[in-house]
Parts: structure tokens; C-alpha cells; sequence
């Protein structure tokens, strides 16, 4: 809201004021860059911090930055980017700063270079092919002194600044015009990062919502030209949001005309074998590539493990995910689940089965005692998570079977079935009923599962990701895409409907129960 030179001043009235009412010590970190301070954010070197609305939306995307509270000026929680020119300038009008120099802030500023460049996507132009040149000048007020002295030709800049600079009589702001005005935008937060306990949230939170309510407190306030703090909401920044959409997509390289596109890897886990997930999903994927502005690559892992780190990691961008992996992509990662399938029978869920060879004399789960069994990989849901409760609703614990093994495909489970190594195994549904003919048979079913989701990564952007839902949830409505939903998996035969966490809350909480469901007391604590 103010100047850097008394950002230091006024700001470190605010940390004394918190360290006060706390009764602990407080330290201020000052970074000269936008990045610098995001990134100490994103580490956790810092627990909370005043940063700009642009970087808000995309910490809170990235890594789960938290709004803390937001400040109130002139009984607002907005503001605006204004453009400045020189007073005695003949440029009127945005348009008239073609070929001309101009002054962006820093590169992740929302009113000093988000607005700006938006603008100019709007009407088709980039600021390397509008401007005759452009500069950062880290700061608002340093870009008001440019465009004062004639350095350069017009600048964007944050109205709060402006006007607390103009109201301290700054000899710049009398030399500038404004040519332009934006719509208003989530005025710049203060947030925490996402390991800040709920208690020092909530006390920090309530000391700076009150903090106009005590002599000091509004003492501070003032000075800054801030009226209050209030909790504020999320959706104040929604418009910058659409901004960075917009943005994001006209910068694409398709749609800059580049012959090379942004390559975006889209991992699977690795319930079928290599040929058959490659077979099942390459074709998507190739839709995707001639249907967005990116180029898709299929990646394939050897684990469930492997999957859910690259994409935690980044190394992947977006993942089919089964619902195990998922949540614990999600409680690791905080990777976001975006979509979820719908299977060939239109349903959104399907089922875990517990098969044996059809001309065996096991015919219900209590047979099973004192057996050879196969499970699927230890993240599966459907090949190990649910036939586990089945068994143990049933009174088979592992300890009552002969043996047991996890294999890395469903194809696996059912062969090694069929060939009598086990005399029963867990897969999914839709590979039991592939095996029928052969000889399988099935003796239990679970209750209805919710299909796997399309999960996205913590570093995945914005763009990308819309880019993605829209494409895959229109899958089904051409004649193209349902062709290739038909060759794919039969659990998403059916296209594709938007998911939520809460769609996978029951898998959740089975997954924490399991240390004291199984009545053996065997397993470790587990929080998803």
C-alpha cells in the first residue's frame, strides 16, 4: 500500500504491534523482489506476509497460501492500476504508447504488469511487440519518478501508492497524468503459509482485524492510510484470476504461432502393464495434443509411488490417479483432483471383485481361510484397499490366509489365478468380467467406488489446467471423442464429469480407520 522506504518504517510498527499482543518475538523479512518473498513462502522460511494480489492467486494455486486478512482503504477491499504518463505528454490514450517506453514494476505485479499486459492481449499484442521498449523498476513509486523525469514514457502503477504519495505532497505525482483506469481487483492480502497452525492463524488474525480498535493500533493504521484489517474472501480475486487465464492462453505457443509447443506430461498409474496402458490411453492423449495448445506426452512409471511424486514434483503435469493415490497425492502434494470418469454403464463409480477359477470348490469369501491369496499393488483401491475389508467384514485377516502377494497389474492377479498358483485374487470389475469367458469366476463384489480422478499438480498452471477440463469434458459430444472414449478404459467409456475432494471422502476416512477396523492392531497411525 505504501512506498518501500516506508514499507520498512510502518511495516515494522505492525511486527512489534503483533509481537506485543502475542507476548513472542516477531521478525520482519524484507526481500526486494515479489519472487523472492514467494519463495521464502513457499519454503516456509517465513510464516506470513504482505504480498501482491498477482502472487496471491498463484501461491494459493501452487502451494496453499492462505488469505489471512486483507486491509481496508477508503472503505474498500479493492483497488486499481492506473497508467501514467507525463503531464505535459501528448499521449493521451493507452493505444498511443505504441512504440513508445514503458515502466512495468515487478514481473509478478497484478496492477504493474498483469493489468497492462492483459490489456494489451486483449487486442492482440504482446509488450515486446508493442512497446519500442520496456523496463522493470521494481517499485511503484520508482516508476512514478521515471515517468516524472521523462526517463520513460508511461508506467502502470497501484492507486494506493499513488494517492498516499500525492496526499505526502511527493513532487513526482504532479508531474504525472492518468490516461487510464482499471476495473477494480482484490486489493494486495496478507497471507500465511499452509503449515501456520490454526492457533497462530487465528490469534494473528484476530490481533490484526482489531487492531483499529486500540490507540497504537490506529495510530499505525493511519499513518499507513489504511482504515482497518478484515478477514476478507478468496473470491475478491477472482478477476485476476481471469486475468491470468487470458493471459496465460494468448501467450501460448499455438497461439503465438511458434512452431514448438509446451510439451505437458501426463502421467498414468500403472495398473495394466506398459502395451495395454499405452493401448488404453495414446489416443487421448494425441486428442488432447490436436485439441489444445499444447503438446502431451504419456508418461508411464513403474509404481503407484512413482507416479504420485512425479507429479508432486512437477515432473509430470497431470495424472490419472486411482482414489488411493489420489489422496495421498493430495495430504503429500496437495495435488487437486479436477475430473473424474464415468464408466461404460454411466456410472461414476465401479466396483472391487474377488474372483477364483470357476470350476474350484470356493464359492463365498469364508472359504477363502487358509488359502493362497493375490492382491493387486498395495496403492490400489480396488486390488487391495477394499477386497481388504471385504475380507475382514467376513473375519479373513491376512494372518488367516496360507499366503498372500501384492503384483503390479490386475492382469497379473487374475492369470496367477487362473493358472492355480492362488486360489483367489482382487481386481477391479471391468477386469474380472474380461476373464469370465476363461474360465473366472466371481464370489464377492464391493459397494460402488468412486471413479479415479484426473488429478492435477501443485506446480501445474492455471491455463493448462482449464485448458484440460474443458477438452476432456467435452470428449463425449463429438462423434471424434467418442470414438476414442470407446478404445480407451472401460471405466471411462462415459466421458468425463467435474470431481471434488469430497467425492473421496468415504475412501478417506476408511484409510484412517484402518488401525483400529482391522481388530489386529497391527497397522501404523495413517492421517489422509
Amino acid at each position: 500500500m505504501i512506498t518501500p522506504v516506508d514499507t520498512v518504517k510502518y511495516y515494522q510498527e505492525i511486527i512489534d504491534y503483533i509481537a506485543g499482543r502475542m507476548n513472542v518475538p516477531v521478525e520482519m523479512v524484507f526481500r526486494k523482489t515479489y519472487d523472492e518473498m514467494d519463495r521464502m513462502l513457499e519454503k516456509g522460511d517465513v510464516d506470513a506476509a504482505f504480498i501482491c494480489s498477482a502472487p496471491y492467486v498463484e501461491d494459493k494455486r501452487k502451494f496453499g497460501a492462505e488469505l489471512l486478512v486483507a486491509p481496508q482503504v477508503n472503505g474498500s477491499v479493492f483497488y486499481k492500476s492506473f497508467i501514467i504518463v507525463h503531464k505535459d505528454s501528448t499521449i493521451k490514450s493507452f493505444d498511443d504508447l505504441k512504440d513508445k517506453t514503458f515502466a512495468f514494476t515487478d514481473p509478478k505485479s497484478n496492477s504493474g504488469r498483469l493489468y497492462p499486459v492483459y490489456r494489451l492481449a486483449k487486442e492482440g499484442y504482446r509488450p515486446e511487440t508493442f512497446f519500442n521498449k520496456y523496463i522493470y523498476s521494481y517499485s511503484h513509486n520508482k516508476s512514478i519518478e521515471l515517468v516524472a523525469k521523462k526517463i520513460v514514457d508511461g508506467a502502470a502503477v497501484e492507486n494506493l501508492i499513488y494517492h498516499y504519495l500525492k496526499k505526502k505532497g511527493s513532487p513526482y505525482t504532479e508531474q504525472v497524468s492518468i490516461i487510464e483506469q482499471s476495473p477494480d481487483f482484490g486489493i494486495p492480502p496478507m497471507v500465511n503459509t499452509p503449515g501456520l497452525s490454526r492457533f497462530l492463524k487465528d490469534k494473528i488474525q484476530e490481533i490484526m482485524v482489531n487492531m483499529h480498535l486500540d490507540q497504537d493500533g490506529k495510530r499505525i493504521l493511519a499513518e499507513m492510510q489504511i482504515e482497518k484489517f478484515v478477514e476478507g474472501s478468496d473470491s475478491y480475486y477472482d478477476s485476476v484470476r481471469a486475468m491470468e487465464s487470458f493471459v496465460s492462453i494468448f501467450h501460448s505457443p499455438e497461439v503465438a504461432g511458434s512452431d514448438e509447443k509446451k510439451t505437458v506430461y501426463f502421467g498414468v498409474i500403472p495398473k495394466d502393464n506398459p502395451r495395454i496402458a499405452y493401448e488404453k490411453y495414446q489416443l487421448m492423449i494425441d486428442y488432447l495434443s490436436e485439441h489444445t495448445p499444447y503438446e502431451f506426452e504419456l508418461v508411464l512409471k513403474k509404481t503407484y509411488d512413482d507416479t504420485v511424486r512425479a507429479l508432486g514434483n512437477g515432473d509430470i503435469d497431470i495424472a490419472f490417479l486411482g482414489p488411493l493415490t489420489y489422496l495421498h497425492a493430495r495430504s503429500e502434494f496437495k495435488a487437486v483432483s479436477i475430473l473424474k470418469s464415468i464408466t461404460e454403464k454411466g456410472s461414476p463409480t465401479y466396483r472391487s471383485v474377488i474372483v477364483t477359477k470357476s470350476d474350484n470348490s470356493i464359492d463365498q469369501l469364508s472359504d477363502l481361510q487358509s488359502k493362497d491369496f493375490a492382491f493387486a499393488s498395495m496403492k490400489s483401491t480396488s486390488g487391495n484397499l477394499i477386497p481388504r475389508f471385504l475380507l475382514a467384514e467376513d473375519g479373513i485377516h491376512l494372518r488367516d490366509l496360507k499366503s498372500y502377494n501384492n503384483f503390479d497389474y490386475h492382469d497379473s492377479v487374475v492369470k496367477w489365478v487362473l493358472k492355480g498358483k492362488y486360489q483367489a485374487g482382487a481386481v477391479r470389475e471391468s477386469i474380472a468380467e474380461k476373464y469370465l469367458p476363461l474360465g473366472l469366476k466371481v464370489i464377492s463384489t464391493s459397494g460402488p467406488i468412486p471413479t479415479g480422478p484426473v488429478v492435477v499438480g501443485p506446480r501445474t498452471p492455471y491455463a493448462v489446467v482449464e485448458s484440460i477440463k474443458s477438452t476432456l469434458l467435452n470428449l463425449n459430444k463429438s462423434e471424434e471423442g467418442k470414438n476414442i472414449l470407446e478404445k480407451t478404459d472401460s471405466e471411462m467409456r462415459g466421458g468425463f464429469i467435474e470431481a471434488s475432494d469430497l467425492d473421496y471422502e468415504h475412501i478417506r476416512q476408511m484409510i484412517n480407520d484402518i488401525p483400529t477396523s482391522c481388530g489386529m492392531g497391527c497397522h501404523p497411525k495413517i492421517k489422509l
